[in-house]
């Protein structure tokens, strides 16, 4: 739940590092990624009106190229963009908590 994953940054000043931080970037990125593929199946299947797959026609070749192609530039940019706040987060965090007041 959002109680652990909270407890668990914070945990991090005692030994564990970054990795619990590195574990919940790669969870969220998994599902985040399984929802950004789901939704272009149903774009193509209510674009195309019909499941498609490659080789069908030179124009369901380009639309799946395209796809392809947005799928992966969305990927990798908002995991270098999320992964890079999300460990900068942690780090504000991490020298807040550990210093004295």
């Amino acid at each position: 739940g959002q109680g652990q994953g909270q407890g668990q940054g914070q945990g991090q000043g005692q030994g564990q590092g970054y990795i619990p931080i590195i574990f919940k970037i790669i969870q969220a990125g998994s599902f985040a990624t399984g929802l950004l593929i789901l939704s272009t199946q149903i774009d193509l299947l209510l674009e195309f009106g019909r499941y498609v797959q490659p080789g069908e026609s030179d124009e369901i070749d380009f639309r799946l190229l395209n796809g392809v192609v947005e799928l992966i530039n969305d990927v990798v940019f908002e995991a270098g963009v999320l992964s890079l706040w999300r460990v900068y987060r942690a780090s504000l965090t991490s020298s807040s908590s550990s210093s004295p007041n």
